[in-house]
């Protein structure tokens, strides 16, 4: 039968595994894939974290590497973060160049854009 330690250490090495396989290069430019990942790179964060705590007497090998993969999923959060503004952004810039598009082709939803937007 093996010790808690042994089980906590097992948890570790299968939550470092898991992280490894959930950061991507390529980032998807849908807003739900980019907050569930969020959340899934938090809760590992979470997991991984509650481990280091309960257990400082854990391998030394295996806790720098537990701390190696917080520092990647902080990394990974920072970096969803930002491409999440980033596809907001672009997608804001997009319906102001579709209205003004939509106005240059149609005198009458130009007057009805400067109608609603300009008042």
């Amino acid at each position: 039968m093996s010790t808690a330690k042994e089980r906590a250490e097992k948890e570790m090495q299968q939550l470092i595994a898991k992280t490894r396989k959930s950061i991507v290069n390529e980032l998807d430019s849908c807003i739900d894939w980019i907050d569930d990942e969020k959340k899934k790179a938090k809760k590992l964060l979470e997991q991984i974290e509650k481990i280091q705590r309960q257990w400082p007497g854990i391998d030394a090998k295996l806790f720098n590497d537990s701390r190696d993969c917080c520092d990647d999923l902080r990394q990974w959060i920072k970096r969803l973060d930002e491409h999440r503004k980033s596809v907001l952004n672009n997608d804001d810039r997009l319906v102001v160049n579709t209205l003004d598009e939509l106005g240059r082709a149609n005198e009458g939803f130009q007057r009805s854009r400067k109608i609603l937007f300009y008042k």
